[in-house]
């Protein structure tokens, strides 16, 4: 039986279950306020981050167009003035990922929602 690579497995396994294991998800449960103005406040909180959320995406919207643009520039340059067709080859387009990031919309939220008279319960789930 050979044991030259046991360490290395026993280590990735112990890897994999720490990371299994240290995924936790958050969620939120909301109490609506008590009092019809709250209530009509924490509407103008909901608003507010629709409005933020749309924004977020066309952000990130605009930054991957704008990244793809460059990179098809680049390539098209890069294959412009190769030397060679070996050269050539060697010329790729930049992968453009750019995704909306919306928390800080959310975590507006709910500091809003709360200011209004709301309750936000958070729940960890394992």
């Amino acid at each position: 039986m050979k044991f030259s690579n046991f360490p290395g497995r026993v280590l990735g396994t112990l890897l994999a279950v720490l990371l299994l294991s240290a995924c936790v998800t958050t969620r939120y449960e909301y109490v609506a306020p008590a009092t019809e103005h709250g209530r009509a406040c924490a509407l103008q909180c909901s608003t507010a981050r629709e409005f933020c959320q749309q924004n977020e995406i066309n952000r990130a919207q605009y930054e991957r167009q704008a990244c793809e643009q460059r990179s098809d520039y680049q390539y098209r340059e890069c294959r412009y003035h190769a030397h060679s067709e070996e050269e050539a080859k060697r010329c790729f387009r930049q992968a453009c990922f750019n995704n909306a990031n919306t928390w800080r919309c959310d975590e507006n939220y709910r500091q809003c929602f709360t200011g209004c008279g709301g309750t936000v319960h958070t729940i960890r789930e394992e």
